[in-house]
Parts: structure tokens; sequence; C-alpha cells
């Protein structure tokens, strides 16, 4: 690929002007990094610690993404491992704190090779993830209940499923606990309900590049095993579909029911993903 530079910046927008051409060009594989930077864009104190990155080829083309957001390790939007060990080498430079790393199968792996050389530790996987992407929708059949946007008053119940949700899939608890209020007075959260009672949740980013992600997929454990999750994820999945945007998730390989519920509403895995932990020797 021939030299590479790694910018960085603590402005979201100044990312995201200057990885643009990346985004078109890969939106499924930049999407987590993009729809945070979008998210920062809205809200800069969600992310008030975040350090932007993007490697550019010598003709001053991005190449690859990356951001770091503590408690979180860093997280990489690039397909070369040339731009994942070159983004290795400048985080140690930078002298953060950098736990572990996450992204795409190789170019995580590339990076952890790299940063074992640079700061001896001990590399152990945190988890395993499949990319899905959707292009037609099987709704499940029986499932009682309907769907509905939330409102401000959603934001209480729906703060504390996302602890939940952080907690079931072993991520670190962030420093706030109002992660969802935008998100619900907005309307941005979905909700399934039974009798009129909130009984699981699901969220759909804003579409960068053309392609939106789903995430914050919780349904609290009393109301579990009704097929309310998938109902509520097949809905916003056509719904996305219909305004013309690339519909995709992340799932936990370790976790065969939820992979097997989303493989049923219409997912088809396309990629594999992992996050790498980084333990003292």
């Amino acid at each position: 690929m021939g030299r590479l530079t790694v910018q960085a910046t603590t402005n979201a927008t100044v990312l995201m002007a200057a990885i643009a051409r990346l985004v078109d060009e890969d939106p499924v594989g930049t999407s987590v990094l993009a729809t945070n930077a979008v998210r920062a864009m809205a809200d800069p104190d969600a992310l008030a610690d975040a350090y932007w990155m993007w490697v550019e080829d010598a003709a001053g083309a991005p190449v690859a993404g990356a951001m770091h957001t503590p408690p979180w390790p860093p997280y990489l939007a690039a397909r070369d491992v040339e731009a994942a060990v070159a983004l290795a080498e400048h985080l140690a430079e930078s002298g953060r704190t950098v736990t572990g790393v996450g992204g795409m199968r190789p170019v995580a792996e590339a990076f952890a090779r790299r940063w074992v050389e640079l700061r001896p530790c001990r590399v152990r996987t945190a988890r395993a993830e499949g990319v899905h992407e959707a292009s037609k929708v099987t709704p499940p059949s029986g499932v009682s209940g309907t769907w509905r946007v939330s409102g401000p008053d959603d934001a209480p119940l729906l703060n504390g499923w996302a602890l939940g949700f952080i907690a079931d899939i072993g991520d670190p608890r962030p420093a706030r606990d109002d992660l969802l209020s935008d998100r619900a007075a907005s309307g941005e959260m979905w909700l399934w309900e039974v009798g009129g009672t909130p009984v699981s949740m699901a969220y759909a980013a804003p579409a960068t590049g053309g392609a939106s992600r789903v995430s914050w997929v919780y349904t609290p454990p009393e109301h579990r095993k009704h097929g309310y999750a998938s109902a509520l994820v097949a809905v916003l999945t056509r719904s996305v579909l219909e305004s013309g945007d690339r519909c995709m998730l992340y799932t936990d390989l370790a976790n065969p029911t939820s992979n097997a519920i989303y493989q049923a509403v219409g997912y088809r895995r396309i990629a594999d993903a992992v996050s790498f932990a980084f333990d003292p020797e």
C-alpha cells in the first residue's frame, strides 16, 4: 500500500470529513465508527473523551479509520492489515491506555500482533462476533403485541434496560447512566408492547453511506422466550429496507439463540469481527 500516515483529532466533524469517501465505499465496515462519530457530532458530551483516527495512503486518500472511546478499547474500521499495524504504532506512541482492540478479525489480529511487540501483554478473545446483513425480512408468526416508537417518558425504563444490555454482553459500565435518553425523546428507539406494557427494545442508527446498523436489542429476563425481540427486529429491519438503506447488525457468536433468531428473521452472516482484551503479563 506504500507509505501510510495516521492522522488524529478529538473533533468528530473533522473525522467524518476526512473519511467521507471511505464511508461511501464501505458503509458496512465503517458503520460502528461512522455512527459513533455522528452521535458525537450531535451530542459532544456523549463521547467526550473520544479520540478519532484515520489512515491516509501516500496520495492522501483515507484507507482506514478508528476510534478510542474510553472505557472501551480502540475500534478499527479497516480492511487492510498494514493500516491496522500503523494504528497500533500510533496508539503506542500516543501514550494512551489501550486495553484491547476490536474490528474485523484480520485487522484486529494484525493490530494485536503488533501491539504485543510494542507493549508485551497477553491477548485473549473477549468476544467473537458475526457481521450480518438482511436483504429481506421474514417476520415470526404468532407473537402477541405490537410495536411503537419511543417517547420522552420511556427514558428511565430504556436507560435501565441499556445497563442490563451492557451487563449481558460483558462490556464495561459507562460513566453515564442516561445512555438512551436522547434517543428515547427523539423517537429513535423502537419498543414492542404487550397489553400496553413495553417488553423489548431495539434501535437502528441513522444510515451512514447508505447502511443502518441495528443495535440495543434487549428483552429483560422476565419477558424472554416469547419472540418479542424477533418481532421487533423484523419490523425495524423492514422499515430500514423500505427506506432504501442496507440493514446490518453484529451478533455474539457465543450466543446461539440470538444468532438463530436473526437468521430466522432474514439476516445472513457476511463477515467476522472480534474484540480482544490485552491483559498484563
